[in-house]
């Protein structure tokens, strides 16, 4: 081989080895930057995990702060062919005013019980003549309308003059008149109803009841009503006490709690955290305050009850079905509300599936005022299959998620509760959720939203029952003032084996029809001289 061709050799072999050392330097490079690239897909996907959980939080902070407290939703239903357009109805026609059978509206603000009384309103005598014809005119007809009036300044005060009389031989016995029971005390019993009902059904603090009572010409001041109050309270302990029990013998209790600060002066901060429990049955609710936000109340509250319990899935409620003598049943509504949450990070799974629960709460709005078998019946055949559709598809979706993802936290929650949540296919008698007791427990939001707490132990009490028997009012539909009036009228002359009868669920029964009929303050005119 000439040296010619080895020195090309040389310089070929050489060129080969850098590009060798070339290549491996980009192979080393490659290989760098692609585990960067892993290590910044593995930070992407985990900042779009914590994003997903902060969109979620921040939807749901923002809707409960601005947006409307309604769950519903827009489930982008197939286009329909558009119906023949409805023809306008005339302005200020008879249809405006009048319902489907013809009558006036029920929102309409002239359908109410009230004494209606005539105000009669002739024709004057000019006017009577008419106009062409120069003769008077005669009655055709009757043209009506309607107002409402409120009449001012319904405060009175009794003074009662009992007789005293002695003896005017031997100078040593006399006698006083007694009173009757309705007239003991600073307040009658309609203005102590009065004063109840408008602090915890009315939402009323005592200091704007006190400015109301202050344009009628009378000075109650808070301290005052907040003593009536209690004092009232001790006076329908007893009674409340026999609505627990008459409670614990229901088949079914619905449970929820709320919180609510309590004024503790041995503290620093002088306010401590209690919470207000609501009780419902088919006829009756019971509230229960607890001085802490342990469970230890609602346990004792439970302790001789043997039945079914539909409630939230708090922890504290573990304890209370150890023994096997109350069953769990779950709430649904809790359940769908973590799938609405979750609609901003995953809207097709979330759909699909609130679409089942539509479906679930579509068969118990058509057979809710169904028999019990007939409603059995519906849901073994169109809920249990949406129920295992709804199983299916949890299932599907839990094997595809990351551990932190909020929709996995929803589907975790269904799955750990599912027994519970299923139990109404089997029993008539249960409820898909426990939507009462959510719905029973606001009137005690709306006087914590505007008492902002309770003085003492011993107000929390007195708060829970007084509205105990306001919401079974509202449960029996029964006017709670009337209510109340007659029972503090009549519960001290009551006998204790008829105190019963006082009961919201039994006075409704016995005293509905003449009670309603006749107003507080015409009843206590007729009793009070």
């Amino acid at each position: 081989m000439s040296k010619s061709n080895e020195s090309e050799l040389s310089r070929l072999r050489k060129e080969n080895e850098e590009q060798r050392k070339a290549l491996a330097t980009l192979s080393a490079q490659l290989s760098e930057a692609l585990a960067g690239n892993k290590e910044l897909l593995a930070q992407i996907k985990e900042l779009q995990q914590k994003l997903d959980i902060l969109l979620v939080q921040y939807k749901k902070r923002n809707r409960k702060d601005f947006g409307p407290k309604t769950e519903r939703r827009n489930p982008q239903k197939a286009i329909e062919q558009p119906s023949a357009p409805k023809k306008p109805k005339a302005v200020g026609s008879a249809a405006d005013d009048a319902g489907s059978d013809g009558n006036v509206s029920r929102k309409h603000i002239h359908r109410h019980k009230v004494p209606t009384e005539p105000v009669e309103h002739p024709v004057s005598e000019e006017d009577a003549i008419c106009p062409n014809c120069q003769i008077e005119t005669a009655p055709v007809g009757i043209k009506l309308s309607y107002q409402l009036d409120k009449i001012v300044n319904t405060l009175r005060r009794y003074e009662h003059q009992q007789e005293v009389r002695a003896c005017q031989t031997c100078k040593q016995y006399i006698v006083t008149a007694k009173k009757p029971a309705e007239a003991q005390g600073q307040f009658s019993p309609a203005l102590r109803a009065d004063i109840i009902v408008g602090r915890f059904g009315d939402g009323l603090p005592h200091n704007r009841q006190e400015k109301r009572f202050k344009r009628e010409n009378a000075t109650i001041p808070r301290s005052t009503q907040s003593d009536c109050s209690i004092d009232s309270a001790l006076t329908l302990q007893g009674l409340w006490e026999l609505l627990q029990a008459e409670i614990h013998e229901s088949k079914i209790i619905k449970t929820d709690d709320s919180e609510i600060k309590v004024q503790d002066r041995a503290l620093k901060g002088r306010m401590r955290k209690g919470k207000m429990t609501v009780y419902v049955t088919k006829s009756l609710t019971a509230f229960d305050f607890s001085p802490d936000q342990s469970f230890h109340k609602n346990i004792e509250f439970l302790r001789t009850f043997s039945g079914l319990v539909q409630a939230d899935a708090a922890r504290g409620f573990d304890a209370l079905y150890r023994d096997g003598t109350k069953i769990e049943v779950g709430c649904n509504a809790h359940s769908r509300r973590k799938y609405f949450d979750c609609l901003p990070v995953a809207p097709v799974a979330c759909n699909y599936i609130l679409n089942i629960y539509e479906k679930l709460y579509d068969v118990e709005r058509e057979f809710k005022d169904s028999s019990p078998a007939q409603r059995l019946a519906a849901r073994r055949s169109r809920s249990k299959p949406l129920i295992k559709k709804l199983r299916r598809k949890i299932d599907s979706l839990k094997r595809t998620l990351n551990p932190t993802s909020p929709l996995l936290l929803a589907i975790e929650y269904t799955l750990n509760h599912w027994i519970a949540l299923t139990r109404f296919l089997k029993d008539p008698d249960l409820d898909i959720d426990n939507n009462l007791a959510e719905q029973a427990i606001k009137t005690f939001v709306l006087m914590r939203k505007n008492s902002l707490f309770v003085g003492s132990d011993v107000g929390g009490k007195a708060a829970a029952i007084h509205l105990s028997f306001l919401a079974s009012c509202a449960q029996n539909k029964i006017d709670p003032v009337a209510y109340l009036t007659d029972v503090f009228t009549r519960i001290s002359t009551t006998p204790p084996e008829q105190l019963s009868q006082l009961l919201p669920n039994h006075w409704a029964q016995f005293r509905k029809a003449s009670i309603l009929q006749a107003r507080p303050s015409e009843s206590n005119s007729s009793k009070m001289p």
